[in-house]
């Protein structure tokens, strides 16, 4: 039931903004640079995008959503949603293809799980999304999705 009820909402959304090369912007959610990443309370996800990614356009508006909804008290688990701009030069250091056989994503380009500090981090393709836990005192990473359909597949498994 929850997800057919997210997946109305992004319908809805959809038609309203129509086919006319929508370009949302990430109002609402809170952009992190490097030294707040690993700073935020509590179970987040964190969604990188690119200016001018047109996957990451198409995604916007479905994490602004997954945001609204999250306010509800019966999703607890997982409280906030917060965005990181690959395109500001104070980010792009991570916005890079990882090349060992221990990475995770399509084609293990991104090396996510387990890193605790920025530096760490390879950040393979956007549109994706990682979530930070704490671990022993600790955030910690670990890779979720990329690209918008797992995306969205990934936030529905979050909301159930």
């Amino acid at each position: 039931m929850k997800r057919m009820f997210l997946v109305m909402i992004f319908i809805l959304i959809s038609f309203s903004f129509g086919c006319g090369g929508y370009k949302s912007d990430m109002s609402g959610i809170k952009n992190l640079v490097q030294d707040e990443m690993f700073e935020q309370e509590g179970k987040y996800i964190i969604f990188f995008y690119r200016e001018g990614c047109d996957g990451c356009e198409q995604t916007k508006p479905y994490i602004l959503t997954y945001k609204n909804m999250l306010k509800e008290d019966k999703y607890k688990d997982c409280k906030m949603i917060y965005g990181v701009n690959l395109s500001n030069p104070k980010n792009s250091s991570i916005y890079r293809t990882y090349k060992n056989d221990d990475g995770q994503g399509t084609n293990k380009a991104f090396y996510v799980n387990g890193v605790e500090k920025w530096d760490d981090l390879y950040i393979g393709s956007t549109p994706s999304i990682i979530i930070i836990t704490n671990k022993n005192g600790k955030n910690v990473a670990r890779y979720e999705a990329q690209g918008k359909e797992k995306i969205i597949d990934a936030l529905n498994e979050q909301l159930n």
